[in-house]
């Protein structure tokens, strides 16, 4: 036996009685449970319902849960052996809940169970479409005590008797208005507005009928429109007559929805061969990120719309991508022809010549004449600061991308940063890294193959947004984690795809290494949201001999890496962030000890480990009271660091008999 718990508004509950209606399709024993969520509840003193059910609208009957059935459902029983045994045992429910928005196939598949959700996705009723459609069929009588209501009916179909096609807009504010946590921000007035703009490119002489729980708001968006005779505002309507807009909106021939089941439905009903729906690319916001794995709600047909107003199925803005090269002859072919092997249709490829003397600057030549989408810059040699500087003067893009001219990218990487800014409006979106090495085949990122053309789809589906604090905690946290981390932010540029307005004012700092921290860490701050993409689809070359990741690693850690990441810290706090400032400090000094523990495993770099606990000595109180206050601090970090500061002979035997010994013996374990 099944038992569905009915809860929430109409939109709610036709989607719960659609699984209903599967499941008996199927053949399980399921009933409804419409008592639990809809009985009257205390609040402020007063009581209320919760909101009217409204399946009666249709018709339809449903058998009911009984309250054994429930309390079996539930391991509710009160008798004192059930309590005694929950108490020693705890609860056998047999409760299930739904992800929202993300379709589960179990669902469909188990004998037995209390479903508790919304089960928002037409896939939980595919192949009952149709029987559906002859039950969620409206009375004659619908308007009989609604004049206003009727009224609309009235004229939309006296419009479509005209041949003037008529389309509903949904607007949602009340409840939304309260929960901007989940809802706003994603059926904004740019979202509506390039919706209204493509039914009227598409549907010339469309005429607008706007559906709202506030009357007067949607009153005020249609005053502000450049036409408002082309707009009608519904009116009349409350919360136990909501279904008479539904009806209205699904008498309309297009649709541009809230992201609410309510008008969702209203534009499934209306659904014509014609019919244009218009949908956000979001449904609702969430505290872990997963918003564009929550979207089994959308169907294939709809145009969907970004907050921004950006319709990511239709829009390809143009992504330069910048390629410092300095004498890399034999590795630059590889670098151009995986650009050129993008999915991405329009990229603007700038390689940079950066006073090469080999055949670098040949190569770059060869490739721009035989395409039209390569560009060249021969510049005399600064460093790759400057010639990524020099890439960004003449880049045309709306979005910008860096790639080592010695490294390659997987077909995917591109169009998978790119549609996950446009459907999200992030700022920057990044992804993992592989490392290979020369010779080694190139056979895609390691968790799936970027030549199965579903594959941007499902990385984007596993993909996270952060706001702009939380990108920056990620960024800071996982710094020294190599990709043994799902979710992780590089320091490098080569990673990430920016939109243009987030890096308009940045340059790289000329005539030093380690640029890409301070880069980094200004376009994260600049940066609303950050789109994390857990798939290496950047290939970095670790063996090139000359790579200035393999010579002066002494030098460039003391006397540019430190430098830059002191001015990270300060950076933070000068921008208000004083909490990320300190978390900052205090990865800071644990990335030290990894640095400290590098230097003194070669016997050339001894004077730089020898210079950098001189430094560290010198700071010690900070350090310590850093370490030992801050609220991520591991007590590992901590004993390392007072050791260190205390001994480095010590610290360096006691690290190296850890790293011979315990390592090899966990790593068997």
């Amino acid at each position: 036996m099944i038992i569905i718990r009915m809860s929430g508004g109409l939109g709610n509950q036709m989607f719960q009685y659609a699984l209903y209606h599967k499941l008996c399709a199927l053949g399980r024993r399921a009933v409804i449970d419409d008592v639990t969520e809809y009985r009257k509840i205390d609040e402020n003193g007063k009581k209320r319902e919760r909101r009217p059910r409204m399946l009666h609208i249709f018709g339809i009957d449903y058998p009911k849960a009984t309250q054994e059935e429930l309390i079996r459902m539930t391991d509710a029983d009160l008798s004192l052996p059930s309590r005694i045994r929950r108490k020693l045992t705890g609860r056998k429910t047999k409760e299930k809940r739904d992800r929202d928005l993300v379709f589960d196939p179990s669902f469909l598949e188990t004998e037995e169970g209390y479903f508790c959700g919304c089960f928002q996705s037409p896939r939980y009723f595919a192949g009952e479409e149709e029987s559906l459609r002859k039950i969620y069929v409206f009375p004659e009588n619908i308007l009989e005590d609604l004049p206003a209501s009727q009224k609309i009916r009235n004229e939309i179909r006296k419009r479509q008797a005209e041949e003037i096609p008529c389309a509903a807009i949904h607007l949602r504010f009340g409840d939304y208005l309260d929960h901007q946590d989940l809802y706003g921000g994603i059926c904004t007035r740019e979202y509506y507005l390039a919706g209204i703009g493509y039914l009227q490119r598409h549907c010339p002489g469309v005429h607008f009928f706007v559906f709202s729980n506030d009357a007067e708001k949607a009153g005020e968006f249609v005053s502000g429109m450049e036409t408002p005779a082309a707009f009608t505002v519904a009116e009349g309507n409350d919360e136990d007559h909501g279904y008479a807009d539904l009806y209205l909106m699904s008498l309309c021939d297009h649709f541009i929805i809230a992201n609410s089941s309510f008008s969702w439905w209203g534009a499934w009903l209306g659904k014509k061969p014609s019919s244009v729906t218009i949908a956000p690319t979001l449904w609702m916001r969430t505290k872990d990120g997963s918003e564009l794995e929550r979207t089994d709600i959308f169907t294939e047909e709809m145009v969907r719309i970004a907050p921004d107003g950006a319709l990511p199925g239709e829009e390809t803005p143009l992504v330069s991508v910048i390629v410092a090269a300095y004498n890399i002859q034999e590795y630059l072919p590889a670098a151009l022809d995986s650009l050129l092997s993008q999915t991405y249709p329009n990229l603007e490829i700038i390689a940079v010549d950066d006073g090469s003397n080999d055949d670098t600057g040949r190569i770059c030549d060869a490739y721009a004449r035989e395409h039209e989408n390569i560009r060249v810059i021969h510049k005399k040699n600064g460093g790759l600061s400057d010639a990524r500087n020099a890439g960004l003067a003449v880049a045309r893009g709306a979005y910008i991308g860096y790639l080592d001219g010695d490294d390659t990218a997987d077909p995917f990487m591109f169009e998978t940063m790119v549609k996950g800014c446009l459907y999200t409006g992030a700022g920057i979106a990044t992804v993992k890294y592989r490392e290979v090495y020369s010779g080694e085949a190139e056979n895609g990122p390691e968790d799936g193959d970027p030549r199965d053309p579903a594959f941007v789809d499902g990385a984007l589906r596993q993909s996270v947004l952060l706001s702009r604090e939380r990108a920056l905690d990620l960024w800071i946290r996982t710094g020294l984690q190599g990709n043994s981390e799902k979710y992780i932010i590089y320091n490098s540029v080569w990673s990430k795809l920016f939109r243009r307005d987030v890096i308009e004012s940045l340059t790289f700092p000329v005539g030093r290494n380690s640029e890409d921290i301070m880069y980094t860490t200004k376009a994260l701050c600049a940066s609303d949201k950050t789109l994390v993409i857990p798939y290496a689809l950047y290939l970095y070359l670790q063996d090139r001999a000359g790579s200035i990741m393999n010579v002066s690693l002494g030098e460039r850690r003391l006397t540019h890496e430190i430098p830059f990441w002191e001015e990270h810290i300060r950076y933070l706090r000068e921008n208000g962030l004083e909490e990320l400032s300190r978390r900052a400090e205090y990865y800071f000094y644990r990335r030290l000890l990894f640095y400290d523990m590098d230097f003194r495993k070669k016997e050339e770099l001894a004077p730089y480990a020898k210079a950098l606990e001189e430094k560290l000595s010198g700071n010690r109180e900070r350090i310590l009271e850093v370490m030992t206050t801050e609220s991520c601090r591991s007590r590992g970090d901590v004993a390392r660091m007072k050791l260190l500061l205390s001994s480095p002979s010590l610290y360096h035997k006691c690290a190296a008999f850890y790293e011979k010994h315990i390592v090899p013996l966990r790593s068997r374990t």
